[in-house]
């Protein structure tokens, strides 16, 4: 359950409706008991709920299967969501990059199947790897600015 508050209820929220009443100005179709999977009906089954029994033993016949054929590197599940703070006109860049230059890459080593999470985890592994060039980088946008 979430902390979301919806407030106290309305004051004739236990109240009965009156059966007698027959205003054909006030009629609204009957409310309808709508769950939140009815509301994204069309989305599709959440990632984390998917059984991938199949796909983990398909995985085991195949030891040799290319990985560019295996899927995402990661289950949806094991993602952390955490906001990056950039600037608008770098984030366009990271964007277009992607797009335009790592997405034809990806297809030509026949990677078609690529997820968003598994290349802003490569990402962060790629910064990771070049912490050391941080400190420079942040004296010249400093500079910059």
């Amino acid at each position: 359950m979430t902390d979301f508050d919806l407030g106290e209820p309305a004051p004739d929220a236990d109240e009965e409706p009156d059966d007698d009443q027959d205003s054909s100005e006030d009629k609204t179709p009957p409310e309808t008991d709508r769950t939140e999977s009815d509301h994204f009906e069309n989305v599709g089954p959440d990632p984390s709920e998917v059984d991938r029994s199949d796909s983990e033993d398909d995985e085991d016949a195949t030891p040799d299967r290319d990985p560019t054929e295996t899927g995402p590197a990661f289950p949806y599940d094991e993602v952390k969501q955490s906001p990056l703070y950039a600037r608008e006109e770098t984030w366009t860049e990271f964007e277009d990059k992607l797009d335009m230059e790592l997405t034809p890459n990806l297809r030509e080593e026949g990677i078609r199947d690529d997820e968003l999470r598994e290349i802003h985890d490569i990402v962060l592994e790629v910064a990771i790897e070049h912490l050391d060039e941080f400190p420079e980088r942040l004296k010249e946008k400093r500079r910059e600015a």
